[in-house]
């Protein structure tokens, strides 16, 4: 629906929506049409540029986008804790002194980041 360029069409993959979950046709309304939908949007989304890390992660999640939602999450999730397990490592061997304000951030942000799930 959201790449579809004509209202019918966009219709009428809603109305196969609608007829598999209501719930999901209501809660797609209220989010409003225009932010999601290309055949609502108010302005021209062609000229609308991506940046390097936007098309990094599309790349390496390309076979992903064929699977459930829920599956496809999990890989994105798995792919985000590779990147920083991997930037974790990295940083580890670089030392440089910080003041207290962002030493302390750096501290928080990394007992959080221990107990996500």
């Amino acid at each position: 629906m959201a790449k579809s360029y004509s209202k019918s069409e966009f219709h009428m993959l809603m109305e196969k929506v609608e007829a598999t979950d209501i719930r999901v046709k209501i809660y797609l309304e209220l989010t409003g049409y225009e932010k999601w939908a290309r055949s609502y949007a108010t302005v021209h989304r062609g000229w609308t540029l991506t940046s390097n890390f936007a098309e990094s992660i599309n790349g390496v999640l390309v076979s992903a986008r064929e699977l459930p939602i829920y599956d496809f999450l999990e890989e994105v999730r798995l792919l985000f804790a590779k990147w920083n397990c991997a930037n974790r490592q990295e940083a580890s061997y670089t030392f440089i002194t910080l003041i207290g304000k962002f030493n302390d951030i750096l501290s928080e942000n990394e007992t959080l980041c221990t107990h996500m799930t």
